[in-house]
């Protein structure tokens, strides 16, 4: 009788095809993705049914995926994935400012805005003028860094998911002055869901999670001769800061908005009525790679 084919002999046969790859750190992320799959199927005793719902699940993940909606980064965010990659890559010394996700709704090349613009083309909400300095580790001021910046508004959408909004509205690119300074009038952020009627939706439902995601405004800010810095200004008096659907938060990208009243002589031209500030200084590291800095918005 001849020998039967163990799990492990599977196994065995999978990792071993990839000996002859000739890209050696390729190698090493096929064999060890293989091995730690296989561990896992074996570990959970996967059936016949639950790999078919799986296989259901990324088949609905690519259907649903297009130039406005990336649900594979909703998987990757929604499992921890994201941050855990971020985190790995962008280990930043104190009093640099941390890093977190950039999340499914960046889009590129965001309209340059001038000093004290709105981000707002249409109405969104209460006006925030958000302000402060872009710093080098040693305390230097970055002349010239660019935010790049996009959020969302009272209708809990980004602009680049509500077909009402213009192509630009609640997203820009400002230059800081010579001291480092820079100045916006954004709009309050509200707490909103991650897209919840695909597969991710389904799975954070089956297992008794929320979607919810607390108030942010996203910043990129890039400056010549330093890391690229991909981070979140998060509203420390929001909901969920203690539950994001996608462990973005860090304590301390946490910021207070401080509201102001409407006859506040410091209130920026342009706002009526009341309006909030947030101040929030960046502060960035050097780098040695002359290609800094890079366009996050590759991975978008």
């Amino acid at each position: 009788m001849s020998e039967r084919t163990s799990p492990d002999d599977i196994t065995g046969a999978v990792i071993d095809s990839f000996t002859r790859c000739p890209d050696e750190r390729l190698q090493t992320i096929m064999e060890s993705l293989a091995s730690h799959l296989h561990a896992f199927v074996k570990e959970v005793g996967l059936t016949e049914q639950e790999w078919r719902t799986a296989i259901d699940a990324l088949t609905a993940t690519g259907h649903i995926t297009d130039e406005r909606r990336q649900e594979w980064i909703l998987w990757s965010d929604a499992l921890g994935i994201s941050m855990l990659v971020d985190a790995l890559g962008h280990q930043t010394p104190v009093p640099a400012t941390e890093s977190t996700v950039l999340g499914p709704f960046y889009v590129p090349r965001s309209p340059l805005r001038e000093y004290r613009e709105r981000l707002d083309e249409i109405p969104a909400g209460e006006a925030a003028w958000v302000f402060g300095r872009v710093r080098s580790l040693d305390g230097a001021p970055l002349e010239d860094a660019e935010l790049d910046v996009w959020q969302n508004g009272d209708n809990e959408l980004y602009a680049v998911q509500d077909p009402e909004a213009p192509e630009g509205h609640l997203r820009g690119r400002f230059r800081t002055r010579a001291d480092g300074s820079y100045g916006f009038v954004a709009v309050r952020p509200t707490p909103y869901p991650i897209p919840h009627d695909g597969p991710v939706g389904r799975m954070l439902a089956s297992t008794g999670r929320h979607p919810w995601r607390p108030a942010h405004i996203h910043v990129i800010v890039r400056a010549p001769g330093h890391r690229s810095l991909t981070t979140h200004l998060f509203d420390a008096r929001s909901s969920y800061i203690e539950s994001d659907a996608v462990f973005a938060v860090k304590p301390s990208l946490l910021r207070e908005f401080v509201a102001r009243a409407a006859e506040d002589p410091e209130k920026p031209a342009g706002i009526d009525g009341v309006w909030w500030s947030l101040e929030s200084d960046f502060v960035l590291v050097p780098s040695d790679d002359p290609h800094e800095p890079v366009d996050p918005g590759r991975t978008a």
